[in-house]
């Protein structure tokens, strides 16, 4: 049984095993009457192989997307990203003025110090749970 075990563990595709390192996970509190928050963090990928986030979910709010922050005709426009693909060593920041999380409609009101689980969906079908704190 062991055995069987091991070989099945070495047929699974390595990026289904990978994890990345996430640190400075945050969303920025805002009064109730705001319908959106924004969430920050910084993702680094320790893997051999290219991670592909390709949706986020939080039972906190109503949906959650990845956005970038982009300038178009002198003007600062958010627009969703489809997938955010993290290649293999590098990190990606998520932080104000360029890409970051578009928490909508949050499902109660947020405080200062209140901790919320995310759900990362990666493309080759797995996830990764983590917990991000409101600050003020």
């Amino acid at each position: 049984m062991l055995r069987l075990l091991l070989i099945l563990g070495l047929m699974l595709p390595t990026s289904a095993l990978a994890e990345l390192d996430i640190v400075d996970a945050w969303i920025k509190n805002l009064p109730p009457t705001v319908p959106v928050r924004a969430g920050y963090m910084t993702i680094h990928n320790p893997g051999a192989a290219a991670v592909g986030i390709v949706s986020i979910r939080s039972d906190a709010f109503a949906s959650v997307e990845v956005h970038r922050s982009v300038m178009k005709d002198g003007m600062m426009h958010m627009e969703p990203v489809a997938a955010l693909n993290i290649a293999p060593g590098a990190t990606v920041q998520l932080a104000p003025g360029g890409y970051h999380l578009m928490m909508m409609q949050p499902l109660q009101a947020t405080r200062p110090g209140q901790r919320i689980e995310i759900v990362l969906q990666f493309d080759d079908g797995s996830e990764q749970r983590l917990t991000m704190t409101v600050i003020k």
